[in-house]
């Protein structure tokens, strides 16, 4: 009798393979479980230095003593340490990215620092969201290594309260320079516990920038404040100020958030939540549009006479917003937050006897309830920034191009958060459009004309960067 041995074989080599399979399966399993373990410790850990750093900051400005100084009394270094290829249509760009340890504070948890930027001639101007103003040619991004040099300021003299001067959500929120003059928003105390989104300004010298008050409204928003007997709101948000400048046709045009206090992004009496214009000749202010939560993005479009905006939605629903100026309103145009929103709160406890719900419903439309339609809205959010327009010599088209910064946080990273969104416009519509995966929080970003090129600063890397067409 002939005995067959393949089967027995088989049946070994299943046996052997679901074997090594469990015992590697374990293995990789421990050591996920180590690797989880280590990463929390790190966290634990990185959190606790913060705090340690935090602590002695504060100590420190209690003695009148700012770390920053020290650390940029010879200007900020940057280098060149990262360079990324990518493609929009057949069109392809280069990411460059220069590098600093320099900068420490960040305005928010997901950040390892915050700037803003902006330039004037041949000079890129990076301000960090705690005050500190440096400078240097646009030039020096085709160089491996560059240092932007620092202008002594007397913004420590006129801000006071340390928030500013830490990592909070407290300080600077924009910088523009234009003819000769420098302007920065920033969240100014006015009494204990009662701040606004208020303007600096100070003709441009490289050597000493003396600040004055521009624009500072009446009425500064209280954390203690109450609208009703029966209501209160969660408590002031100070990531919710808004604070995006920009100028065009001799106007000033900036944004403010609603600092968590919604329903007065629908008072006409407050700045709060709105986009506000100031005439550089007569310094007349007009609220331009109403019904925004936290407008961070702000783009004059001279061509369409269109201001272009992006605005965070609560839990979804970040909006990129149009606002036609060719138009004649006899009414504020609304938005409509907190009435509408495609978000919804982040309070959501579906209680019905919550005020909060009655007095910010946020219905899921805008049209059927009397305000406008964003243009475009994202849900989930990818935590959305600054927004700019590029010519034809950046992409080639016959229609309107836009790019819009996204940031988003390190836990919950979700589709296009950490990117740079790129849409093609045509007649109000969006006809195109691409995340780029830039995998940084893209805190501000401007297009420079006669470079041609994207300048970003990305927050979770520490990094200014440029984003250029190459062939």
């Amino acid at each position: 009798m002939k005995i067959n041995f393949k089967l027995p074989i088989i049946y070994i080599s299943i046996v052997i393979l679901s074997t090594v399979l469990v015992i590697v399966s374990k293995n990789i399993k421990d050591n996920l479980d180590v690797k989880k373990n280590q990463i929390r410790f790190l966290e634990k850990n990185l959190s606790n230095k913060k705090s340690q750093l935090a602590n002695i900051h504060s100590k420190l400005l209690d003695k009148k003593i700012n770390i920053e100084n020290l650390l940029f009394e010879d200007g900020i270094n940057f280098v060149n340490n990262s360079n990324k290829k990518f493609s929009i249509g057949s069109q392809n760009y280069l990411l460059k990215e220069f590098n600093s340890s320099d900068i420490i504070f960040a305005k928010h948890p997901a950040a390892s620092s915050s700037a803003y930027i902006d330039y004037y001639k041949d000079q890129i101007f990076l301000t960090t969201a705690t005050g500190q103003i440096v400078y240097t040619n646009i030039e020096d991004f085709e160089k491996k290594s560059f240092t932007l040099k620092p202008i002594k300021t007397n913004i420590q003299k006129l801000i006071k309260y340390s928030e500013f001067f830490s990592s909070s959500g407290f300080g600077i929120k924009d910088i523009l320079i234009n003819n000769n003059n420098i302007y920065v928003s920033y969240i100014k105390e006015h009494k204990k516990d009662c701040f606004s989104l208020s303007i600096l300004k100070a003709e441009l010298n490289f050597e000493y920038l003396k600040f004055v008050n521009f624009y500072s409204p009446e009425k500064c928003v209280n954390k203690d404040e109450k609208f009703f007997d029966d209501h209160e709101h969660d408590y002031l948000v100070a990531h919710q100020s808004g604070g995006r400048l920009i100028i065009s046709n001799n106007k000033l045009f900036f944004t403010t958030g609603d600092f968590r206090y919604r329903i007065l992004a629908q008072d006409n009496s407050r700045d709060v939540g709105k986009i506000v214009s100031i005439d550089l000749n007569t310094n007349e202010k007009k609220i331009l549009s109403k019904g925004h939560r936290n407008p961070q993005g702000l783009y004059y479009h001279s061509d369409l006479n269109y201001l272009f905006s992006t605005e965070h939605g609560p839990s979804g629903g970040d909006e990129i917003n149009i606002l036609n100026l060719n138009q004649n309103f006899d009414k504020i145009p609304n938005y409509g937050w907190p009435l509408s929103s495609y978000g919804r709160h982040y309070f959501d406890n579906n209680d019905d006897n919550d005020i909060r719900y009655k007095l910010s419903p946020l219905k899921d439309s805008h049209s059927k309830y009397g305000f406008i339609e964003p243009l475009k809205y994202f849900n989930p959010s990818v935590g959305i920034s600054q927004i700019v327009g590029v010519n034809k010599d950046f992409y080639e088209t016959d229609g309107n191009v836009l790019f819009v910064g996204t940031m988003g946080t390190a836990k919950k990273l979700k589709e296009g958060m950490i990117s740079l969104y790129f849409f093609e416009l045509k007649n109000n519509k969006i006809i195109k459009d691409q995340f780029i995966p830039v995998k940084s929080r893209v805190r501000d970003m401007i297009y420079h004309n006669e470079n041609n090129y994207l300048v970003m600063y990305l927050e979770t890397n520490n990094a200014l960067a440029i984003f250029k067409k190459v062939n």
